[in-house]
């Protein structure tokens, strides 16, 4: 059996069909019911509301592969899942088109002010803005060069954009034009920053009121990875005092935030519902490699349809 707990693309559910399945988007909602269901699960795939944890594992003693519908693991306990020897697939590059088509797009329509522009004119206003910028010889800082940051990394060369770029844990992936010296270094000579790094401790609010000191009062901060990278309340304080010119974040320190929420007052500020990774594409690309994963595990492990 095998327990999908979250929303999954109807390709993934074709590619299972030889398995037995069961499927409620909405079960990881219901924690109890989650756990008797997987007590006969073969294989359990989740998004990343679904915590599984130790308590999900003790109650699911046949559980051979956990497949991922996204990159990020952290509501997976990832030395549980080791230490049963469980598999775990992630389709890791899936989704960064979809990013790095989120960064860039909306990066140039804020710089051009066209969100406002397309408001205005609707209202009946036929403002013609002469002080919208464009993004070519600008810089953009990537923070992080896994397969998202490389597509950004790629498409904005693609626009003439010079790339920054810091990764220490794939500093040899980097070419040595891209590299920035440092985080600081970057911080403080980009026209634009764009995050795309895993949580961890190291990375918890590696935006916080020391590193927003670094940069230009023109800036721009882009946050696609994670919530927590950014501390909001140092964030909100720089952008009310015109210290940052603005900030799009797809993803937030606590989701979905509390209301009201502070950094929505701001006109300078964009936020959308963590779903820079979603679009048709991407999500079937996503249920296909974890339904593949998931069936080469299970047969590997000698389960047969």
């Amino acid at each position: 059996m095998i327990v999908i707990s979250e929303v999954i693309h109807p390709v993934g559910l074709e590619l299972l069909r030889s398995f037995p399945v069961y499927y409620d988007p909405d079960l990881y909602q219901r924690r109890a019911e989650l756990l008797e269901r997987v007590a006969t699960a073969d294989a359990l795939i989740v998004r990343n509301h679904t915590a599984v944890d130790a308590e999900l594992l003790r109650h699911g003693p046949h559980i051979l592969a956990v497949g991922r519908l996204g990159v990020g693991l952290n509501n997976l306990d990832i030395e549980a899942l080791r230490q049963r020897g469980i598999a775990v697939i992630v389709p890791y590059g899936a989704n960064a088109t979809a990013v790095a088509e989120y960064v860039l797009g909306s990066l140039i329509i804020f710089r051009r002010h066209l969100m406002t522009l397309a408001r205005h004119t609707k209202e009946g206003h036929w403002k013609r803005d002469m002080k919208g910028n464009e993004v070519k010889a600008t810089t953009l800082g990537i923070v992080g060069f896994g397969a998202t940051g490389q597509a950004v990394a790629q498409r904005a060369q693609a626009l003439h954009i010079r790339v920054k770029v810091h990764d220490p844990t794939k500093t040899q992936m980097i070419p040595q034009t891209w590299r920035s010296t440092s985080l600081e270094n970057l911080y403080a000579e980009s026209d634009h920053i764009t995050l795309h790094v895993p949580l961890n401790t190291q990375t918890f609010h590696m935006i916080n009121p020391q590193t927003l000191n670094l940069m230009r009062p023109d800036a721009l901060i882009i946050n696609t990875a994670r919530g927590e990278l950014v501390d909001e309340q140092a964030l909100w304080r720089r952008l009310t005092q015109n210290q940052l010119v603005g900030a799009i974040l797809d993803v937030r320190e606590h989701e979905p935030p509390s209301v009201p929420d502070p950094l929505a007052t701001l006109p300078n500020v964009w936020l959308t519902p963590h779903i820079a990774g979603l679009t048709a594409q991407s999500q079937q690309t996503i249920a296909e490699a974890v339904a593949a994963g998931v069936t080469t595990a299970l047969l590997k492990a000698g389960k047969t349809p």
